[in-house]
């Protein structure tokens, strides 16, 4: 060791001869009594400015995290993504968060615990409707039932312990950014008692397919028949030998309808407002890669077997299933190749199954582009029509009495059950006051034109992430990979919120504004905004397309895998934001073992 005097002749600290370096602990780096591994640290650096920015040194390593409170709200497949990622996909975020899932109902599944009416499908095809850490094998039918895909659920949940940190019955009434402290207050109710609890983050992970939306019909509750909603289905009732109304030709309309025609005595009747597309983008043989004439064909023992013993054969046939789903995303240009061709195809599928039937076709197959409203596979349904007890009418209803249905062509329709099937509270907005900064509430916010950023934040609402919000990609490829890439993303932020002492990220007003701007300039091109009705505009025929993001899947993957911080307010919990460099050490440095220059390249 070699002792070195400076040019007043005062000691400087020794260097190592070659070949002798001590650890960390013993080398005196920040003067004669720093001890890292201890924690103590004499300042010798002179004195800093008075500024706004000075504060004592932070004796802890650079990039410690501080824990950190994570309230997720919901336990569907998007919450249990998340509850996923937290306890597996990055184990170091055990060390990080306190995770816990509020969820108000009595089990997990979201939409598929709530919607259990006869003929209940996902539409999207069952490889691509799986947790990516955990695909199934063993899937029934190419579209998967909504029984099977809640037991799914629950047997995941069950494998990964997913259920660890949730709270079921469990209410949230309102959700409150505490300024101050940083932190959100969640108000919520369980068995009649109500508390607050609070977190550094707040997750929303409820979905829009989940509150059931009565139709606005006058004297709708006058009938004195049976009544139900498609997601409150009384399982209870006998619906044999009864005449049928079902209102809505949605995608639990279009699936309801063949079950009560199929049932001993019924006369159905559906009641639309107009047409909407039928068909299958691609049919399931394509995807098999073998022929079949089953609209829903069942997987082959052989199949599921091989998807089990060759994990990577299953791999590829999900990769085929989402990457000809991602490349139909050209059929949605306006005026394109792709949808002309598509449109033909589609008219020509409606027409044969519906007997060529000249006023059938004339009511049920839309004249406005396709894919304007979501393009529903519908098995059964068109073919229903051709059978005595099922029959149609699209002239609006305009009341409903004790009896029956009164329509606009001033007919009068005597029934006996009346089946709503007219959807969800789409809005996007919160079912509680969502109260951010500067009294802020999402939930009235919302409500005209709920506008965000990149459908997962929003403006006002610090440390507030939304999986599947406004604009999101669901239009095409898997909406599953989309929440799992949104995981991900969410992961990033709240790593950098533990790691470097930050207090809020909120993305910018301007942001906001710019994103929606650009992207309403892209949905211009895609037939999303054409001339129809659709629950993409809230309902609306005319109205912003607030449901589907402005491009493609992969254009989203590209632009969540990084965070953009120049498109957020930050504030950091202290003064000087680059407190979080500790001691100017990281921890890696602390294990003698570790390779100090792994980055050199030649």
């Amino acid at each position: 060791m070699t002792i070195n005097h400076s040019s007043n002749g005062m000691l400087t600290p020794p260097l190592p001869d070659d070949g002798e370096i001590p650890s960390i602990g013993e080398s005196p780096l920040h003067g004669k009594s720093s001890n890292l591994l201890n924690g103590k640290v004499e300042h010798t650096n002179g004195t800093s400015s008075s500024s706004r920015y000075a504060i004592p040194l932070n004796p802890q390593l650079a990039f410690t995290p501080r824990k950190i409170r994570v309230i997720t709200i919901g336990a569907g497949y998007s919450g249990l993504i998340i509850a996923h990622k937290f306890q597996h996909r990055f184990p170091e975020m055990q060390d990080i968060v306190e995770h816990t899932i509020f969820e108000a109902r009595s089990d997990v599944g979201g939409t598929w615990l709530v919607n259990t009416y006869p003929g209940v499908q996902c539409d999207v095809p069952a490889q691509i409707y799986a947790f990516p850490f955990d695909p199934n094998p063993n899937w029934s039918h190419f579209y998967a039932s909504g029984a099977e895909i809640q037991e799914y659920i629950k047997s995941t949940v069950k494998k990964w312990n997913l259920d660890r940190d949730i709270q079921l019955n469990t209410l949230v009434q309102k959700a409150e950014w505490q300024a101050d402290q940083g932190v959100w207050k969640v108000t919520v109710e369980h068995g009649g008692q109500i508390w607050d609890e609070y977190a550094e983050v707040v997750i929303s992970a409820q979905g829009v397919l989940l509150h059931h939306q009565w139709p606005a019909i006058p004297g709708l509750h006058d009938f004195k028949g049976h009544i139900t909603h498609s997601a409150r289905w009384d399982h209870n009732y006998d619906y044999s030998n009864k005449r049928i109304a079902v209102i809505g030709n949605g995608s639990s309309g279009i699936q309801i309808v063949p079950k009560m025609v199929k049932l001993p005595g019924t006369d159905v009747t559906n009641f639309i407002r107009g047409p909407t597309w039928v068909v299958y983008r691609v049919a399931p043989s394509v995807h098999l890669g073998r022929p079949s004439e089953e609209v829903n064909p069942s997987y082959l023992e052989s199949e599921k077997q091989n998807f089990a013993e060759h994990p990577t054969a299953m791999r590829d046939h999900r990769r085929a299933i989402i990457g000809r789903s991602t490349k139909a995303f050209r059929m949605f240009i306006k005026g394109s190749t792709s949808n002309i061709e598509g449109q033909k195809f589609a008219v020509k599928q409606m027409s044969e199954k519906l007997g060529h039937d000249p006023v059938l076709c004339s009511k049920l197959i839309p004249k406005w582009d396709l894919g304007c409203r979501r393009v529903t596979p519908g098995p059964g349904y068109l073919e229903s029509f051709t059978l005595p007890n099922c029959h149609l009418t699209d002239s609006g209803i305009t009341k409903i009495s004790e009896k029956g249905i009164h329509t606009a062509d001033g007919r009068f329709h005597e029934v006996d059950v009346v089946v709503c099937a007219t959807g969800f509270d789409v809005s996007h907005c919160p079912r509680y006051p969502t109260v951010g900064i500067g009294g802020v509430d999402l939930s009235k916010k919302w409500r005209e034109d709920p506008q965000s950023y990149l459908s997962l934040a929003s403006s006002h609402m610090p440390n507030y992430f939304i999986m599947t919000g406004p604009n999101a990609v669901a239009g095409h490829g898997s909406l599953i990979e989309v929440m799992n890439w949104t995981g991900d993303y969410f992961v990033k932020w709240i790593k950098k919120i533990a790691t470097e002492d930050i207090k809020s990220v909120v993305p910018k007003q301007e942001v906001v504004e710019a994103f929606n701007q650009y992207g309403d300039e892209i949905l211009k091109t895609l037939v999303w905004t054409s001339d129809c009705t659709s629950w993409y505009k809230r309902g609306t025929r005319d109205g912003r397309v607030t449901a589907l993001f402005g491009g493609t899947n992969i254009l989203y993957k590209r632009l969540i895998e990084e965070i953009r911080g120049e498109d957020f307010d930050i504030e950091y919990r202290s003064p000087n934001r680059f407190k979080f460099f500790g001691t100017g050490f990281t921890p890696y440095e602390l294990d003698d073992t570790n390779d100090m220059a792994w980055y050199v390249e030649k």
